[in-house]
């Protein structure tokens, strides 16, 4: 799918988080390098919402999804949604910690689908409608060199 500019360092970062989603996924074979059993793959979950994806959600819910909701009712019920399902994603994220090594095989697996589904969700619907319905103006406030790295 073909992204506007401005959309295209948070796709990178979508890609990013499907690999993390691929690696939760319990029915998915083993990356090279990536970590295998639950306990390893728990550590690198919330070594990776640390740095990759409270970032990613945070610049989404301060600058994206507010231009979005601009743009009318559309936008708004998609902005929503990814609303609803960054709160979700966090609290997975939260309990992981507490989360018993007996049950943490399942709940890894959860998470992997839930940030699959985000990612997707937002890559295939969200992006695609604001590129639809977006004036070409409104982009530049998504231009910022400094934030991505």
């Amino acid at each position: 799918m073909k992204r506007h500019p401005a959309l295209t360092p948070l796709s990178r970062e979508h890609h990013q988080l499907l690999v993390l989603a691929q690696v939760l996924k319990q029915d998915v074979p083993a990356y090279k390098n990536m970590p295998v059993t639950p306990i390893e793959q728990r550590a690198y979950a919330l070594e990776r919402y640390a740095e990759l994806i409270e970032p990613h959600f945070a610049w989404e819910e301060k600058v994206l999804l507010p231009l979005a909701k601009r743009y009318g009712d559309k936008l708004l019920r998609l902005s929503a949604r990814v609303l609803t399902e960054h709160d979700a994603i966090r609290k997975a994220f939260k309990q992981l910690s507490l989360t018993p090594e007996a049950d943490l095989a399942q709940e890894l697996d959860l998470l992997g689908r839930a940030l699959s589904a985000n990612v997707r969700f937002e890559e295939r619907v969200l992006f695609q409608k604001m590129q639809e319905l977006l004036p070409e103006i409104a982009w530049v406030s998504l231009e910022q060199p400094g934030r991505w790295n």
